[in-house]
C-alpha cells in the first residue's frame, strides 16, 4: 500500500508542467535565492521531472532540441535567475553526455541527468578560456591503468553539491581529455569560493582535485580539443535563456508597475520593445541552433555575435527596468534591484563579453 502511494505521488510529481513547477515551487523561494542563499533542489528536481532539462538529450540532429531547453531557461529566468543558471549548469551537462561518442556515461548518466535524478554542472569556464589562448588547463592528469590521476583547483564551479557530478577538461601531455567527476568521489573536495553579489543560491564552489581517480568509463572524449569544437555552440546558445528570461523579466516588472507608465515613452524602450528584441533573438537562436554542430570557427562566431546580443538586451532592459521604477527599484530587495545584479551575470558568465569581444576582434 505504501509503495502504490508513493509511486502515485511521483507520478503526480511527472505529470506536473513546467509553468505550474515555476509558480508552486520556485516563485515563493526567489526572494529566499537571492537573500539568504537558498539553493532550491526541491524545485530544481521537479523542474527536471517536469522536462526542463531533457529538450536536447535525445536528438543530434538540426537544432538538437537546444531552442527548446532555451525556452524552458527562459522561462524560469522570467522568476529566478539564480535557478536559470543552475539550469543551465544542468542542461550544458545533459548536452556533453547527449554530445560524447563514449556510450558508457551516455548511457548510464544521460537520462538521469535529463530528468534532474542527478544533479551536476560544468568545469568548462576555464578550459574554454584555455582553447582560446587566453590561459592555461587548470587540471592535470597522468595515465594510469584503468583511468587517469587529476590534480588542480578550479576557482568556480556551479549547481553543486555532495554527490552532484560536473564535467571538466585535464591536460595529460599536451593534450585534453574531457570527463565528468563525482564531489563525493575521493580527492575531489568543495571549498568556499568567496561572496557575490548576486546568485549565491547557486552553490558555486572552489573544486580541489588532489589526486582524484577518473575511470576510463567516465570520460567523454579523449581528445577535448576536437570535442570541445562540437559542443561549443550548443554550451553558448544555451546560456540565451538566461538573457532572454532577464529581459522578459524586465518587461514583465514594467508592465506591472503602473506608475511608471507614463514616463516609459522617454525611456530607450519600453516593455514591447525590450519583449520585441527578446523575440528576436530567441528566432536567431533558433537559426543558429541549425549550425550547432558546426565545428568551424566562422560559425562559431557568429553564435557569439547572438550570444553577446543576449547580454545587452539583459544590461539595458534590467537598467530601464530600475530606472522606470525610480528610488522604489533603488531599494535593497525591490525585483528591479535583484534582477538588476541577476542580469550583470549574463555578462560574465563564460564565455563572458570581455572574451567574446576578444574572440570577435581576432576574427
Amino acid at each position: 500500500m505504501m509503495t502504490t502511494m508513493m509511486t502515485a505521488a511521483v507520478l503526480a510529481r511527472q505529470e506536473r508542467t513546467l509553468e505550474q513547477v515555476v509558480a508552486s515551487d520556485l516563485s515563493p523561494l526567489a526572494r529566499r535565492i537571492d537573500e539568504e542563499g537558498l539553493y532550491p533542489e526541491s524545485a530544481i528536481r521537479a523542474l527536471g521531472l517536469a522536462g526542463a532539462f531533457g529538450h536536447h538529450a535525445n536528438g543530434r540532429g538540426p537544432g538538437a532540441g537546444v531552442p527548446a531547453a532555451a525556452a524552458a531557461m527562459a522561462r524560469i529566468g522570467e522568476v529566478c535567475g539564480a535557478t536559470a543558471f543552475c539550469t543551465w549548469c544542468q542542461d550544458a551537462l545533459v548536452w556533453y553526455l547527449a554530445a560524447s561518442e563514449n556510450k558508457g556515461p551516455r548511457e548510464r548518466l544521460l537520462q538521469q541527468t535529463a530528468s534532474g535524478a542527478q544533479l551536476g554542472g560544468t568545469a568548462l569556464s576555464n578550459p574554454m578560456k584555455a582553447f582560446s589562448g587566453l590561459g592555461a588547463l587548470a587540471l592535470k592528469g597522468e595515465r594510469v591503468p584503468g583511468g587517469w590521476r587529476v590534480r588542480g583547483r578550479l576557482p568556480w564551479v556551479s549547481n553543486l553539491g555532495p554527490d552532484f557530478l560536473f564535467a571538466a577538461i585535464f591536460e595529460v601531455d599536451g593534450r585534453g581529455v574531457m570527463a565528468v567527476f563525482s564531489c563525493a568521489q575521493e580527492g575531489v573536495t568543495l571549498a568556499d569560493s568567496g561572496r557575490f553579489i548576486a546568485l549565491e543560491g547557486t552553490r558555486t564552489y572552489a573544486v580541489l582535485v588532489r589526486d582524484a581517480f577518473v575511470s576510463d568509463d567516465m570520460v567523454l572524449s579523449e581528445d577535448a580539443s576536437a570535442f570541445v569544437p562540437k559542443i561549443r555552440q550548443g554550451f553558448v546558445l544555451l546560456q540565451m535563456g538566461m538573457a532572454l528570461g532577464a529581459g522578459r523579466a524586465a518587461a514583465a516588472q514594467m508592465r506591472i508597475d503602473a506608475r511608471a507608465q507614463n514616463i516609459l515613452a522617454a525611456l530607450p524602450f519600453d516593455a514591447a520593445r525590450i519583449e520585441a528584441r527578446a523575440d528576436e533573438l530567441e528566432a536567431a537562436v533558433a537559426r543558429r541552433c541549425t549550425e550547432v554542430w558546426d565545428s568551424s570557427r566562422q560559425s562559431y562566431l557568429e553564435t557569439l555575435r547572438v550570444r553577446l546580443q543576449g547580454a545587452q538586451l539583459a544590461l539595458e532592459a534590467a537598467q530601464v527596468n530600475l530606472i522606470a521604477h525610480g528610488a522604489r527599484g533603488y531599494l535593497k530587495g525591490s525585483q528591479p534591484e535583484r534582477l538588476h545584479r541577476e542580469a550583470h551575470f549574463v555578462a560574465i558568465v563564460s564565455p563572458s563579453v570581455k572574451h567574446i569581444l576578444t574572440e570577435l576582434q581576432r576574427g
